[in-house]
């Protein structure tokens, strides 16, 4: 019976050691006043100026958007006044 306990306790944690060990790829989106930024693997790959002060939050949002639809997870976000991050990531495959 003993030995059972200690098997199972075993397997528990390589299973779960196995799950922890997922990759992902990181990305932030950065809205400061009227310039969206993107920026993945710590690499500036985007940067859009809004035209006027009615469409920055579009602008923001249509990045957002294409990086959802690219696989693209939000998984924590920051504000304060005069800029927002969003902090991404996509499981690598």
């Amino acid at each position: 019976m003993k030995l059972k306990n200690i098997l199972i306790a075993l397997l528990m944690i390589i299973g779960t050691t196995l799950m922890a060990q997922e990759k992902y790829e990181q990305a932030i989106v950065t809205q400061n006043g009227y310039l969206t930024s993107v920026s993945i693997e710590g690499k500036l790959t985007q940067e859009e100026k809004s035209k006027s002060g009615s469409d920055y939050t579009g602008v923001l949002l249509n990045k957002l958007a294409e990086l959802r639809n690219g696989g693209w997870e939000i998984w924590n976000s920051t504000a304060q006044p005069g800029w927002t991050i969003y902090f991404l990531r996509r499981k690598l495959k």
